[in-house]
């Protein structure tokens, strides 16, 4: 299965400028946190970092959202010692299906729903751990939900 890397790599991107875009200093974020006490300081480190953790977030994603992905895999040990009944078998099956359920609107969804389903727990617990309100909950699970929607809808999109 041919996947497009350079898309893969851009939309590695995502998160950072979302999050540039939605802590900002003008932001009613980065003003609430600042009356809490916080600091965003972000310095050349912690932006690799991220970039790094994106990449690995935009692959765990490619394998949530192209459902392709999962038949692939089932073969892939038989591909690769050589099988040509099992390559031949994949090759009918993506050629018939392969473009299914490629579109952006199957990725927004599926975004959404890794939204909630992991996003959306990992805010929760880090705020009852911490204390915080559900305004904190809020921003922050709005900030992974459109984020993971735009993700979703890309990768389905492009790559």
């Amino acid at each position: 299965m041919n996947l497009n890397y350079t898309a893969f790599f851009l939309i590695s991107f995502i998160p950072l400028l979302i999050g540039f875009l939605w802590y900002r200093p003008a932001s009613p974020m980065v003003k609430w946190a600042n009356i809490e006490g916080l600091s965003f300081r972000i310095t050349w480190y912690k932006i690799l970092l991220m970039f790094v953790l994106s990449f690995t977030l935009v692959y765990g994603y490619i394998n949530l959202i192209i459902h392709q992905m999962g038949f692939y895999e089932l073969f892939f040990t038989d591909i690769m010692q050589g099988n040509e009944t099992s390559k031949q078998v994949v090759e009918e099956f993506l050629g018939k299906y392969g473009q299914k359920h490629r579109h952006l609107g199957h990725g927004v969804f599926h975004g959404a729903i890794n939204a909630f389903v992991f996003a959306l727990p990992f805010v929760c617990f880090h705020a009852l751990l911490d204390n915080k309100n559900r305004r904190y909950i809020a921003v922050h699970f709005a900030y992974w939900l459109i984020t993971s929607m735009i993700i979703g809808g890309l990768i389905s999109e492009f790559v």
